[in-house]
């Protein structure tokens, strides 16, 4: 109304006009100084959030100030054409110097910004007015000339391959102008000179096919840039309703051919082989560019750019090349910083085109065979079809050999696929194609063939993705998917326990287990608690049969051997059995982590699980959960209790606390169960550490496990202040041990990686602690600084050892600043440096740098 529009006149005079008036001519004397970019950033807020009147105002009153400065552009190519004519290289250089490539660069800069608010002004426009757009465009105006300045720029940035604060500033300013500017109102002459910068773009961000590896940061940076324009110039040309001719007002038709004929080049570019393999540290520009294209457009925008590169992995996957990943990799590069449209246009492709169901079909099929292969296949077909009836309708594989080959050779391929296209299965729209996943997997549970079981592997751990990838899955899938995940959880259970089976498979399977049973409700499960079905069923026979073989397999061990060949045999026999032990123990902590995670009636079975655990590993001997059978461990010998590192019957007691340490690490679940594992269990381990105090041998691996898992995993306050420091002293006796024997743990071939694990373990806890509660070790420095220099220098240092050296390190270095125990820290500071010093020179630079930065550390301690 009239009135109100009076009372605040006054205010829009103060705030805008004047300031306008006051502030506008920094910017068209220094825009680069502190005053004039402080304006800008002023006068683009004013017009993001103002209202139509204010960025009106703000346009006119700071776009010709801007294309002022910008105007020595033309300046320099009149000058430009008078050196080129009298050629004189002195006149050149004054030429250069004569432009202020900083003030020009701010002011294109300011034309950006002002350009962007543009975008933010109209988009609050059409919300407020029920998507209206305005007419005439506030840019209507100033578009040409900002265009013509930029593509000057551009040129010579192209030609000349200067790249500096100018040309990228003009590059944001082009991106700006494509995103924000109403693009059909420019001339024939302005699209000339942007196809031609596009053009020059394109050479530059797609040539070397798309990827570079040692360039400068300038030149990564105008890359980057280049990239982001060309993806706008995919986005605004495409930007139109799949079925309609009729442009939107950011475009125009021949913008729209320009991007319809450079999308095929960057696709071509993007799906084109790694030039000498894949390299983690190669970047890819023309990934970028259809990354950007997704992220500003139409869904039917992203649906042409995901079928293409479908299309290309499909195609990939039919030939017999060495390293054919390129369009999966871009694919999943897309899907990461293309938007969450990308997911969704992956996942509701449909025929005649390429679907993801026809791109598991491909990963399933044999790798394409050679002619001479093909060949002697052929021949025997033949002869297999004289027979038409009777028993020849069971075709029978050629050679069982061949067919495991050629299944195992399909199966690396797929899982050579399978890292790049799992992101794919967990962006949130992959919920739509769980029920294909679901119908594909479930028929071939439990696999009778290796052609199943390359189902599986590639089946398995997309399903796994979906069913991780948000707790909504469960609540959006239909009640029949539900149904069937749930009948498939005795399946999923004896795949995932079985050693006959690939690994990768196993654990994608435990891991749909998990996310079925944690989501399943009790009212739909028809046979009681599934937990303690799946414990009498699966996990019992097959953890008594793993125990039986172990004591026999120690047993044998300890009896001597004649020949050479029998020793490696039994070895090879004791790693199989003892992996067995390891997955039936790991399995029984899913399920408990599962149990406790689901709390309520279940909170008992987790209850029996943890207890189970617990005493296996710290007693050897408990009750299996349900049931009345003792499951018992191998009993160490005296003299194996006093080295445990050597002898396998120690190692095996390690496997329960790595089981208890998995159930404490899973993060579902309410705030509780935690804290009533803890409960339950440190009972039963003070208990073990009391009766393990009065023996002068090292502490028992099983307890020194259980021990450090509970310091990793659990808060300070939770454990309680007196239950730490009486589990404190297992913690540095274990320490010390391990610090006395790192000869075995680096020369020794062990039946399993689980001692030197747990030696990382040690020092994990011990740096949680250095950290939370300093104050509790106070007492063990004198000993904590010499076990961990003996640590950090093995006297053969090997590969497998340097990230324990690494945590090592991490430790010297955070008790250095222990606040309670300066005086120790400066009675050990010489030997310290000294250690240090000698470790300099390590192989591994990683390792290197540690040691200069722990070195520096304790040589300025003062």
């Amino acid at each position: 109304d009239t009135s109100s529009s009076k009372s605040t006149a006054p205010l829009w005079e103060a705030y805008v006009v004047d300031l306008l008036r006051h502030l506008t001519p920094a910017l068209g004397s220094a825009p680069q100084g502190m005053h004039g970019r402080a304006s800008t950033a002023l006068f683009a807020s004013m017009a993001a959030e103002g209202g139509l009147m204010t960025l009106n105002k703000v346009i006119d009153g700071c776009y010709p100030r801007f294309l002022g400065v910008l105007s020595l552009l033309d300046e320099n190519d009149k000058c430009k054409e008078t050196d080129e004519g009298e050629s004189s290289p002195k006149s050149r250089m004054s030429t250069q110097k004569t432009r202020d490539e900083e003030k020009m660069a701010a002011a294109m800069r300011g034309i950006a910004a002002l350009i962007s608010s543009c975008r933010v002004a109209l988009q609050k426009w059409q919300r407020d007015n029920e998507g209206v757009q305005l007419h005439p465009h506030p840019l209507r105006n100033y578009i040409a000339s900002a265009i013509d300045k930029i593509s000057i720029v551009l040129s010579e940035s192209g030609v000349e391959h200067e790249v500096g604060s100018l040309s990228l500033a003009a590059i944001g300013a082009l991106e700006s102008v494509l995103t924000s500017a109403d693009l059909s109102i420019l001339e024939e002459r302005d699209m000339a000179s942007l196809e031609k910068s596009f053009s020059l773009m394109s050479c530059t961000a797609l040539g070397g096919d798309g990827a570079t590896v040692d360039d400068s940061s300038k030149r990564h940076e105008w890359k980057m840039a280049c990239a982001r324009v060309l993806g706008a110039v995919i986005s605004v040309g495409l930007r139109q309703d799949k079925g309609t001719s009729n442009a939107t007002t950011s475009s125009c038709g021949r913008m729209n051919n320009f991007a319809r004929s450079l999308l095929p080049e960057v696709l071509a570019s993007a799906t084109s082989p790694l030039q000498g393999g894949p390299n983690l540290r190669i970047t890819r520009y023309d990934w970028m560019v259809l990354a950007g294209a997704c992220a500003n457009s139409t869904s039917h925008v992203n649906e042409q750019i995901v079928s293409e590169l479908l299309s290309s992995i499909m195609a990939e996957l039919r030939t017999s090349g060495t390293d054919h990943r390129a369009a999966a990799m871009a694919l999943s590069y897309v899907v990461h910083h293309g938007g969450p449209n990308v997911g969704t246009a992956f996942h509701s492709l449909s025929c005649p085109g390429p679907t993801p169901n026809d791109l598991l079909e491909a990963l399933c099929k044999p790798l394409k065979r050679g002619p001479f292969e093909d060949s002697m296949v052929r021949e025997k077909e033949v002869v297999t079809r004289q027979l038409q009836v009777g028993m020849s309708a069971l075709q029978l594989p050629v050679s069982r050999a061949m067919d495991e080959e050629v299944a195992n050779d399909a199966m690396r391929r797929a899982y050579s696929f399978l890292p790049f296209l799992i992101p794919v299965y967990e962006c949130p729209s992959s919920i739509s194609s769980c029920n294909n996943l679901v119908e594909f997997v479930d028929p071939i549970m439990p696999p009778l063939s290796e052609w199943d079981e390359l189902k599986l592997c590639v089946g398995l751990p997309l399903l796994a993705a979906i069913l991780n990838s948000s707790s909504q899955v469960y609540r959006l899938l239909d009640s029949a998917t539900l149904k069937t995940l749930r009948s498939m959880i005795t399946y999923l259970a004896q795949f995932s326990i079985s050693s006959d089976h690939d690994t990768h498979s196993r654990s994608a399977a435990a891991s749909c287990l998990f996310s079925v049973v944690f989501h399943s409700n009790g009212d739909d499960e028809r046979d009681g608690n599934v937990i303690q079905n799946l414990l009498k069923k699966v996990v019992s026979p097959a953890l008594t049969n793993a125990l039986d073989c172990l004591s026999k397999e120690v047993t044998d061990a300890a009896t001597p051997r004649a020949s050479g060949c029998l020793i490696e045999t039994s070895k090879q026999s004791m790693q199989s059995t003892f992996s067995r032990v390891e997955d039936a123990l790991s399995f029984l902590g899913l399920l408990g982590s599962a149990a406790a995670c689901k709390g309520g009636p279940f909170s008992q079975t987790s209850d029996k699980i943890v207890s189970f655990l617990i005493r296996l590993a710290c007693t050897g001997a408990s009750q299996f959960p349900f049931s009345e059978t003792t499951l018992q461990l191998v009993i160490p010998s005296e003299m194996e209790q006093k080295h445990p590192l050597l002898h396998t019957s120690s190692h095996a007691y390690i496997l329960p606390a790595s089981a208890f340490g998995s159930m404490l690490s899973v993060h579902n679940g309410g705030p509780f169960w935690r804290q009533r594992l803890t409960h339950k269990t440190l009972p039963v381990l003070l208990k073990a550490l009391q009766s393990q105090a009065k023996s002068p041998d090292p502490p028992a691996m099983g307890t020194l496990t259980v021990v450090c898992h509970m310091i990793c995993c659990l808060p300070v306050s939770l454990l309680g202040e007196s239950n730490v420091k009486q589990i404190l002293p297992t913690l540095i006796a274990g320490l010390v041990y391990f610090s006395k024997n790192t000869d075995v743990l680096t020369r020794t071939e062990m039946t399993s990686s689980k001692p030197t694990d747990l030696l990382s373990i040690i020092l994990a806890a011990l740096v949680k602690i250095l950290r939370t509660s300093p104050e509790d070790v106070t007492k063990f420095v004198g000993i904590i600084i010499p076990c961990l220099l003996l640590l950090c220098s093995p006297t053969e240092p090997c590969e497998r050892y340097i990230p324990k050296q690494l945590i090592v390190l991490q430790c010297l270095e955070i008790i250095a600043a222990h606040p309670q125990a300066r005086n120790s820290m400066l009675r050990e500071k010489d030997q310290v440096v000294a250690v240090l010093s000698a470790v300099v020179d390590h192989p591994s630079l990683i390792v290197r740098n540690a040691v200069v930065q722990a070195r520096n550390v304790w040589y300025t301690l003062e």
